[in-house]
């Protein structure tokens, strides 16, 4: 499942499934930045299909907290396949700016773990253009 994406973003809302009745997450929620620079803030850049001169663009995936108080972090996960994802980054923090190099679409989704390693199912996806 994709989401529909807007500059300036409204957040849209669903919930993820339960896993191990512990851990819940809601929806990973793209901005559009569209800026070929980013804030002095971490960042992941992802893609070179379209050369290492190719437009860059940043955007943030933002979701909302977990309440579960073992929660010791987000899992961020991207892909050029819908559902095969390779793990990007980790985050403590619900959000995480990535930059997405090219044109190409990208597939993202997140994931909550515990302190105890448990990581929940991911996310919605969310999709780069």
């Amino acid at each position: 499942m994709s989401a529909a994406l807007s500059v300036p973003s409204r957040f849209q809302n669903s919930k993820m499934k339960k896993y191990l009745s512990i851990l819940y997450l809601l929806p990973v929620l793209l901005v559009a930045l569209g800026s070929t620079k980013a804030e002095a803030q971490d960042f992941v850049v992802v893609g070179d299909d379209d050369g290492p001169d190719a437009r860059v663009t940043y955007i943030t995936l933002q979701w909302n907290r977990n309440s579960e108080p073992d929660i010791a972090g987000y899992n961020v996960y991207y892909s050029r396949v819908s559902g095969d994802y390779t793990h990007l980054e980790a985050v403590i923090d619900p959000t995480a700016i990535i930059g997405v190099r090219g044109s190409k679409t990208y597939y993202f989704a997140v994931t909550a773990y515990n302190t105890n390693g448990l990581e929940s199912a991911l996310s919605v996806e969310v999709h780069w253009p």
